[in-house]
């Protein structure tokens, strides 16, 4: 058992630790008392394409949170979602798979996230039956050739988009404190999304602890990941709750975007390489969306490739035992 005093500031009573489920299976509840799941669908994968096309970001998974009272050995089926793959070639990001607690005859649903399309963002999985029901947040979407970033998923009741994209950019991932930075041109990629606040086009979103209702976060997570204008030959990992940042290049090698941390989207990008190598964009973390990749190759079958969705998750907080 871990002090709550970790989470709530003070008091010092000793209550379990939240237990993670990530895996599909039957879950026997080990105490008596109030518990409150926390229940999240999987990310929807990135858009790919090519010839300069346009690729949307994936959507994050919803989020389902639902009091209970248990009794010890009780059971419950959790099934979690998977993340949807992303798109490569000219293919679409599939969408991520709906996680749920059933107990008592009652079952709880988190939805999986959407995926990007060419002209259609990966829409935020929605949610039912919870004490709340908050849609994840939206993949970004295109105004003109270039990839946009993955949602995050959305504890506080308004969504975080991904970044989109603008004028041939690539736009950022989500963080959980708000959306990604837009994409302006290949002069300005869209930076991450942090925990605790959205991103301004390059800038990253800052990262702060605002999460006394949610015991799994930490005091310390992450700002989001700046955008890069460098050609990045290798991916970046996002912190905790932060959004991948865009990447944009113009080289022969693959370009690609950052994956975002827990929750949050990953970032999208664009090789501006004529026949060059491919854009790929980043992965979301457990239940963010996928960010879309692009390239400018002249031939369907060497299109890019859009990031991954992340896959669900379920926590059962203890409030209290008896």
């Amino acid at each position: 058992m871990g002090s709550t005093s970790n989470f709530f500031g003070g008091g010092g009573s000793t209550l379990p630790d939240p237990i993670p489920i990530g895996s599909s299976r039957t879950y026997t509840f080990p105490f008596s008392g109030t518990v409150r799941l926390h229940i999240i669908g999987a990310g929807g994968g990135g858009k790919g394409n090519y010839d300069s096309q346009r690729g949307c970001g994936g959507g994050a998974g919803g989020y389902c949170r639902k009091e209970l009272t248990v009794s010890a050995n009780d059971t419950m089926s959790v099934t979690i979602g998977a993340g949807g793959s992303g798109g490569q070639g000219t293919g679409n990001g599939s969408s991520g798979g709906a996680s749920s607690c059933t107990y008592s005859g009652t079952t709880y649903t988190a939805n999986g996230g959407g995926g990007g399309q060419r002209d259609t963002v990966g829409s935020g999985g929605t949610a039912t039956n919870g004490d709340l029901n908050y849609q994840g947040g939206n993949g970004g979407n295109v105004n003109n050739s270039g990839g946009a970033g993955g949602g995050a998923v959305n504890f506080f009741n308004s969504q975080p988009n991904g970044g989109l994209e603008s004028s041939g950019g690539c736009g950022g991932g989500a963080g959980i404190g708000g959306t990604g930075g837009q994409g302006n041109g290949t002069s300005e990629q869209g930076a991450g999304g942090g925990s605790a606040g959205p991103a301004s086009y390059s800038s990253p979103g800052a990262g702060i602890g605002l999460f006394v209702d949610y015991p799994f976060a930490r005091a310390d997570w992450a700002a989001g990941l700046a955008g890069r204008n460098d050609s990045p030959s290798e991916a970046r990992q996002a912190g905790s709750g932060a959004g991948g940042g865009g990447a944009y290049g113009t080289v022969q090698s693959n370009v690609l975007a950052d994956h975002g941390g827990v929750f949050a989207g990953g970032g999208g990008a664009f090789n501006d390489y004529y026949n060059g190598g491919l854009g790929i964009g980043g992965n979301g973390g457990t239940g963010g969306g996928g960010g879309a990749g692009v390239n400018r190759h002249q031939t369907q079958g060497s299109g890019g490739h859009g990031g991954n969705g992340g896959s669900g998750i379920v926590f059962v907080e203890y409030t209290a035992v008896s």
